[in-house]
């Protein structure tokens, strides 16, 4: 998947502009795909043009893997977290399936893998990772409260705590599910987290 075409940054270059930045965000991305690092030299060959334009267009290195990374939870914001997903079903089916389209963006993006299994060795792709990880946990604990305000979880569900538990399982069953040469098939990776959801996200018909 090329990364965003929109970026904000982009704004007021020209199309041949746009076109060369986008070269250089998807000869980054390649590079964290296969190595989990990047060399200016080896993205400017990619993207055919000297080292000397890539800071035309980015302040340093930094500045480019912190573009191509935060692209990446864009797009994974797009596809789970702001997603409409079957508002009519109950909010735990709801849940699941935000799960399972979590895991399967993780699992076919071209940076899915890495990311997952915490394999970018870039101190950019660190810092938004980290970023996006705080904020994909207080997006979980806004859907639960969102539960509760609806009468469907329990009241005395600390919201904060429990996103951030869930949020903290899936990647660590995703870091070591997608660390495999042969990784399982997604179904394996969902069934335990639904698990625990269902265990941390009781109903407010139980009386907790």
């Amino acid at each position: 998947m090329p990364p965003n075409r929109t970026q904000p940054q982009a704004a007021g270059l020209t199309a041949k502009g746009r076109a060369t930045r986008l070269r250089l965000l998807e000869a980054a991305q390649e590079q964290l795909r296969v190595r989990g690092s990047v060399e200016i030299a080896d993205v400017a060959a990619a993207a055919d043009v000297s080292p000397s334009v890539i800071y035309r267009y980015f302040g340093n290195k930094f500045e480019l893997i912190h573009a191509v990374v935060t692209d990446f939870y864009d797009e994974y914001d797009r596809s789970v977290f702001l997603a409409e997903l079957q508002p009519d079903s109950p909010w735990l089916e709801r849940e699941t399936l935000r799960i399972e389209r979590e895991i399967d963006f993780l699992y076919h993006h071209p940076l899915g893998p890495r990311v997952a299994a915490g394999l970018l060795h870039e101190p950019a792709a660190t810092h938004v990772d980290a970023e996006r990880q705080r904020k994909h946990a207080e997006m979980a604990a806004r859907n639960i409260r969102r539960g509760q305000k609806s009468g469907e979880l329990a009241a005395t569900i600390d919201a904060e705590l429990v996103g951030a538990s869930i949020i903290g399982a899936l990647r660590a069953v995703l870091a070591a599910a997608l660390s495999h040469e042969k990784p399982p098939p997604p179904a394996k990776v969902l069934a335990p987290i639904a698990q625990l959801s269902k265990a941390l996200l009781p109903p407010a018909s139980d009386g907790k």
